[in-house]
């Protein structure tokens, strides 16, 4: 039986901070509704359909940022990572630092697929680490992430 994602739930405190944030990032908010029985009201920013995966981040350096996390928070969901197209994250970080968001790095790093990525620091993302990432090469070269994943190596850029 092939199974879907259908969303990613988020707890928030300030929802028009992360309106926001991810109407920054392209996302808005198409649809409301309040579950009573759930106490809450939900508030639902579709995503454009691409292939996702789950990464799991598996610790091999006890000093790495991971352990860190783990030790500090125990296992559980890390990260939301959002892909830009080539050219589109240096300008977007500029945009987002304008608006008084913090980042982990100073200027992108390498990550895993071959793509460059950086972090939106969770003090200015609702409690959330959200990384941004955008190929660093063709993905026509070898070893270049495609969204397909086909000839993608595995491993984290955290």
């Amino acid at each position: 039986m092939p199974i879907t994602l259908n969303h990613i739930g988020v707890a928030v405190k300030d929802l028009p901070a992360l309106q926001k944030l991810f109407g920054l990032l392209g996302l808005t908010i198409t649809a409301t509704e309040s579950v009573p029985e759930q106490g809450v009201k939900t508030h639902f920013l579709p995503l454009p359909v691409q292939p996702a995966s789950i990464e799991l981040l598996e610790v091999t350096d006890p000093t790495g940022t991971v352990a860190g996390f783990i030790a500090k928070r125990g296992p559980g969901i890390h990260h939301l990572s959002f892909t830009v197209e080539r050219g589109e994250l240096d300008p977007l970080m500029s945009t987002l630092k304008a608006e008084g968001y913090r980042f982990t790095y100073e200027h992108p790093r390498s990550g895993a697929h071959n793509m460059r990525i950086n972090f939106i620091h969770p003090s200015t993302a609702g409690g959330m680490l959200i990384e941004l990432m955008e190929p660093a090469q063709d993905p026509e070269q070898p070893g270049a992430y495609r969204s397909d994943n086909a000839g993608a190596t595995s491993g984290s850029g955290v």
